[in-house]
């Protein structure tokens, strides 16, 4: 009886020496992963604060940029008064039709999905700044257009069209962000510069008004804010189809 209570005795110990030494190793577990976790967002969040800093920007907007009224009120002190539009088309085409599919496939293929059906007026949850008398303020541009998503206020597409006082665009950014891939097209009557950053694409093609004169249009394509402007458009129509099929279902 005695040996039988010794045994218990030391039966219990060993399960509180068990339970407390699992306790231990999943705290320790615990510990690891969480400051691993911790380590993981502080990386991630500095790598979207370099991505933030390292993209491509117009006026200091730049992919992660929002929208709102102080950036309203800073653009109207640089280029004067805007005109607002709402739900507008997204074409990314540039220079002429087929540019893109010759040269930039990936751009081109997500115009196509932008823009189905084929054929038809596409309209995207968007707004669109548009400035006509920039010169007046001294810049050298005759015209901006700003595209903004309404679901995140981040930039979409900028284009930009300057006279040949804008020729100075290219050597700014040529400093900022190194020599161009150049592509010569029309015979080599049409002349373009692209930059890739980021996943998102700048380009300038220069050529001439009617006076000869050279002139510059600039286009900056923020991919990845596109990207999530239609996988958000397309997760309301899967909702939308879902909520006409089940009305469909107690219909009867």
């Amino acid at each position: 009886m005695r040996m039988f209570g010794m045994s218990l005795l030391k039966n219990k110990k060993f399960q509180i020496f068990s339970g407390v030494f699992f306790g231990l190793v999943i705290v320790v577990i615990l510990i690891v992963l969480f400051s691993g976790a911790d380590r993981k967002t502080a990386t991630l969040a500095n790598n979207s604060a370099r991505k933030g800093l390292e993209g491509f920007t117009f006026f200091d907007l730049g992919a992660d940029s929002r929208f709102s009224d102080n950036v309203r009120d800073g653009l109207e002190d640089k280029l004067g008064s805007d005109a607002i539009e709402q739900k507008n088309v997204l074409d990314l085409t540039v220079n002429y039709k087929g540019f893109l599919r010759k040269y930039f496939k990936d751009l081109d293929e997500l115009n196509q999905k932008l823009n189905f059906p084929p054929g038809e007026r596409v309209e995207h949850n968007t707004f669109k700044l548009m400035y006509r008398h920039s010169q007046n303020r001294e810049v050298p541009f005759e015209y901006v257009e700003l595209i903004f998503s309404n679901y995140t206020q981040k930039p979409l597409l900028f284009r930009i069209s300057s006279p040949k006082e804008g020729a100075f665009i290219v050597d700014t950014i040529r400093q900022k962000y190194g020599a161009p891939k150049v592509i010569e097209w029309d015979q080599g009557r049409g002349r373009s510069l692209h930059w890739e950053k980021d996943q998102s694409i700048l380009i300038i093609t220069i050529g001439q008004d009617r006076y000869g004169d050279p002139e510059y249009h600039t286009v900056i394509y923020y991919v990845p804010n596109l990207k999530e402007l239609l996988f958000k458009e397309l997760q309301e129509a899967q909702k939308h189809a879902e909520e006409i099929k089940q009305k469909g279902k107690t219909a009867f």
